[in-house]
């Protein structure tokens, strides 16, 4: 539905996007995460047109934006339903009327536009407020508003600039709900854009981490965000997958054995061995104490995961023993270090 081949963008000497391959099958929910900075921004602004490439092409259901002139690319854009940070809704309009707008900048007359109209706020839960203005909705009700608008006109690819970020996090919980429900019940393709790392966790298909403008990692949610292949993803998420240490411990921790009379593993579980008494079962196997210095047992991608950092007598650990046993038992292992 969405393909993205080799887009760069630069303002003067400074590159914004730095030659993105992304490809999105039709249906799915694909985020792009990344810190502010990233390249975020830039990049779903050139995917809808409001940004020209340097380099590079987007090709949307089989026809490439990149190529098109202004008026082509106005009737192609009906295609891409757009949700902003802020909403963007007019003041002076009631929220019918917001709904309405980009139908009524196609033409489209007025009986046409309450029939598409009426469903859209039915779907989004504001059939009560259709009379009411922007000022007097919640933030999570205008964001409403900017999802219906962005549907109006039937697109099939939906883009999410931070739609979440400027709202609290029970609110955000019932956005994301929401474009899920679009996504299954409309079929459309979402790409959203974020820097909030609950978002991917809670409803991305797949994930690509942007970096300095370039897609450093992409693939399905759940092993991007438990298995990072560089760095700085393994940093960006290590909050979520309980691999940042606490800085006590971070503090303390030592690159070798010298000096040090434990051993600091960080072990992960993934599927059902995030339920599995692991940690007992070693502690009676090796006739060891195990300290738990840091654990997080989670649900991302509906899958669950469980990350658990550990002390225990370097001997213990540094025997051929202690990996064996944990490969059988389907836990992968991270030597961090020691401590004394």
């Amino acid at each position: 539905m969405l393909a993205i081949e080799g887009l760069t963008r630069r303002f003067g000497e400074f590159v914004a996007v730095d030659g993105v391959d992304l490809e999105i099958p039709a249906g799915q929910m694909v985020g792009v995460i990344g810190r502010s900075g990233a390249g975020k921004s830039t990049l779903i602004r050139t995917v809808n047109g409001l940004e020209r490439p340097t380099r590079g092409t987007v090709t949307v259901d089989g026809v490439e934006i990149t190529a098109l002139d202004a008026a082509r690319l106005r009737v192609e854009r009906r295609k891409i339903g757009m949700i902003f940070q802020h909403f963007n809704l007019v003041s002076s309009r009631t929220v019918f009327d917001n709904v309405a707008l980009p139908l009524e900048f196609a033409g489209v007359d007025r009986k046409a536009i309450a029939a598409t109209v009426e469903p859209l706020l039915e779907l989004v839960g504001l059939s009560d407020k259709r009379a009411r203005h922007p000022v007097e909705l919640s933030g999570g009700q205008k964001q409403r508003v900017g999802i219906a608008r962005a549907l109006a006109t039937r697109p099939k690819v939906l883009l999410s600039d931070e739609a979440t970020s400027a709202l609290d996090p029970e609110t955000t919980r019932s956005i994301l709900a929401l474009l899920r429900q679009v996504n299954r019940e409309l079929g459309v393709t979402i790409l959203l854009i974020t820097h909030e790392m609950e978002v991917v966790k809670e409803i991305c298909d797949r994930v690509g981490v942007i970096d300095a403008g370039r897609i450093i990692e992409e693939g399905p949610t759940y092993d991007v965000i438990t298995r990072p292949s560089t760095a700085t993803a393994r940093s960006f998420l290590g909050t979520l997958t309980g691999r940042a240490l606490p800085a006590g411990l971070a503090e303390r921790l030592l690159p070798s054995r010298e000096g040090a009379s434990r051993a600091v593993l960080r072990l992960l579980f993934t599927g059902d061995l995030a339920e599995e008494p692991t940690i007992a079962r070693l502690s009676r196997r090796f006739g060891t104490d195990v300290a738990i210095l840091q654990a997080q047992v989670d649900e991302i991608a509906g899958r669950p995961f469980g990350s658990i950092t550990v002390a225990l007598d370097a001997a213990h650990a540094d025997g051929e023993g202690l990996d064996a046993f944990l490969a059988e038992a389907g836990v992968a292992v991270e030597r961090i270090g020691h401590v004394a």
